[in-house]
């Protein structure tokens, strides 16, 4: 019995180390900077669509600032953040998110009706002009807007203000 048992489990170990959900991945820091945003203007929301990753932690929510992340049963999740009409002042995200990343793909690959692979990061963002007013074109992130930095957990915390 202890066979089939080692059998078992060792038929399952490989079925999980080749879905690309799973296995060995990259622990790190995702920055998101070299955004399109108008000089005096500022992030406004945000959503990242995300494939292959598997997101672990907020690192750090700027203040006035809504950000969530999201995980799902498959391989895909979203991070997303909302700023309210006052701050304005976050241009890039630096290091806002701790995540897993399994087989980074920058952009898609394979044909939509068969085999296909989205990019690893995506999405759109909106932005405050110099005004202050939300410019609701939304904008698309491009893969070269994503930057991973291998780090295994968030960075400390600044020391509180006296």
């Amino acid at each position: 019995m202890k066979h089939i048992h080692f059998s078992a489990t060792f038929l399952l170990m490989l079925l999980v180390g080749t879905n690309s959900g799973f296995g060995q991945g990259q622990r790190a820091l995702l920055t998101v900077d070299g955004l399109s945003i108008p000089a005096g203007g500022a992030l406004a929301a945000f959503r990242i669509d995300t494939w292959g990753v598997i997101p672990l932690a907020v690192c750090k929510v700027p203040p006035l600032w809504e950000i969530k992340e999201e995980r799902f049963l498959d391989s895909a999740g979203v991070l997303s953040g909302r700023s309210d009409q006052i701050h304005r002042t976050l241009t890039k995200l630096d290091q806002m998110f701790l995540v897993d990343v399994y087989s980074y793909q920058p952009l898609p690959k394979g044909d939509p009706k068969t085999e296909y692979h989205p990019a690893s990061f995506a999405g759109w963002f909106e932005v405050f002009d110099g005004n202050g007013n939300v410019l609701r074109k939304r904008r698309v992130f491009h893969a070269g807007n994503f930057h991973l930095t291998a780090a295994p957990r968030c960075p400390d915390a600044p020391p509180a203000e006296p």
